[in-house]
């Protein structure tokens, strides 16, 4: 494992505060696992066999409601820690699909490696846990915001959202810094293609955002807030 792909599992959610002893049994444990644009790291309802940390490529989580409907839960990049759910409960399968949007490569580590581990590093755990829990949270307000948001406001909350993740300044303003079709803000937000278009491109011309293929940057933070928090008058 090279020095980059160490430093990312070090500085990753799951592994956040244990000792360089467990990160060394961590980090010779894993395994590399690589896939092609479209493919899977696992699908929605399998075993929980395996906890990841991405390497490289991006990652989309969605989970197909009881009505066949796709929702895109959040999109993983470099760093970042999916299916921690092998770690606390791996008999209740994995609640959502990953899907490679380019070609990936993440660190896989079994549940019983991982359980074996905790013996000794219990802030695996609770790392785990905090996930958990931010995912939950996460999955609440999006809820209240469909129930209780105008579609615009979904919108702008999850492209803020985007920006605190992944933002990159640049000179025109906040680039948020991952591939990002107009399709993955549809399904991010609960509405339709259409609506997504249409509202992007009002905002373009109200010089709230410049969008590019795949590329959005946020020129008017303050503004796209406003939208957010129903502050528009």
């Amino acid at each position: 494992m090279d020095k980059v792909a160490q430093e990312l599992v070090c500085q990753s959610s799951l592994f956040q505060g244990i000792s360089p002893a467990g990160i060394e049994q961590a980090l010779a444990s894993g395994v590399l696992r690589s896939v092609e644009e479209g493919g899977f790291f696992f699908m929605q309802g399998d075993p929980a066999a395996h906890a990841y940390v991405l390497l490289s490529g991006r990652v989309k989580m969605v989970q197909i409601t009881p009505n066949g409907q796709q929702i895109t839960l959040r999109i993983m990049t470099s760093g970042q820690t999916f299916g921690g759910i092998a770690i606390l409960q791996p008999q209740a399968g994995y609640p959502a699909t990953s899907q490679a949007e380019d070609d990936s490569a993440a660190i896989a580590w079994d549940t019983a490696h991982l359980r074996e581990l905790t013996k000794t590093e219990p802030s695996i755990s609770l790392n785990a846990m905090q996930l958990m829990h931010g995912y939950i949270t996460e999955l609440q307000e999006r809820q209240q915001s469909l129930v209780t948001g105008r579609v615009e406001q979904r919108i702008a909350r999850i492209l803020l959202k985007l920006a605190s993740e992944s933002g990159k300044k640049v000179q025109d303003g906040v680039l948020i810094n991952i591939p990002l079709t107009r399709r993955d803000v549809a399904e991010m937000s609960g509405t339709t293609l259409f609506t997504v278009s249409r509202t992007l491109n009002e905002w373009e011309r109200g010089g709230l955002l410049k969008i590019g293929r795949e590329k959005v940057i946020i020129r008017e933070p303050h503004g796209l807030v406003k939208i957010a928090d129903d502050l528009m008058k």
